[in-house]
């Protein structure tokens, strides 16, 4: 049939790894696994009448290492996807983002901390209109201030220490 659309997966693979975006993935999910259960190793696990601090970390760790077995299988046996020349610029600027944030919730508060965080991620996408995040940086803001301060009562300061009612 000549309508039909041409394969983007390209030629079949021939060799062990069918898909090389699954086996990437699922080494992927193995090292965080790894990481989870390195940083849970030392936290009790406790048992069912009384649960452990490292209960959740290894059981979370579990649950990805799992996923991580199941796409490495999953490359092993079906064709998939090409592995893609890794773009920076996302991880650079949402890790950049997350680090701001953090250094800059206890000096200046979330009201300046979260819009400023949204601001620098959104550099991670060409295609974002500066409208649209100033909008979001907003309402995500005034979302987490309802929940996490008025709602949950935490103890993160909203507005820089000396100005503002909270």
């Amino acid at each position: 049939m000549p309508d039909t659309p041409a394969d983007s997966r390209g030629p079949p693979r021939t060799g062990a790894i069918k898909s090389s975006l699954d086996f990437a993935g699922g080494l992927f999910l193995l090292a965080v696994a790894a990481t989870g259960f390195i940083g849970g190793f030392n936290l009790p696990f406790g048992h069912l009448s009384g649960i452990g601090s490292g209960l959740l970390p290894r059981s979370v760790a579990a649950l990805v290492a799992l996923f991580g077995v199941a796409l490495l299988v999953q490359s092993l046996i079906s064709g998939g996807d090409r592995l893609e020349r890794f773009a920076v610029r996302g991880p650079i600027f949402v890790l950049g983002a997350v680090l701001v944030f953090a250094m800059t919730i206890r000096p200046l508060g979330l009201a300046i901390a979260g819009p400023l965080a949204i601001l620098i991620s959104s550099l991670a996408d060409k295609d974002t209109r500066p409208i649209e995040i100033v909008i979001f940086a907003v309402l995500m803001t005034a979302a987490c201030i309802g929940l996490f301060k008025l709602l949950l009562r935490l103890p993160i300061p909203v507005f820089p220490p000396g100005y503002g009612p909270f």
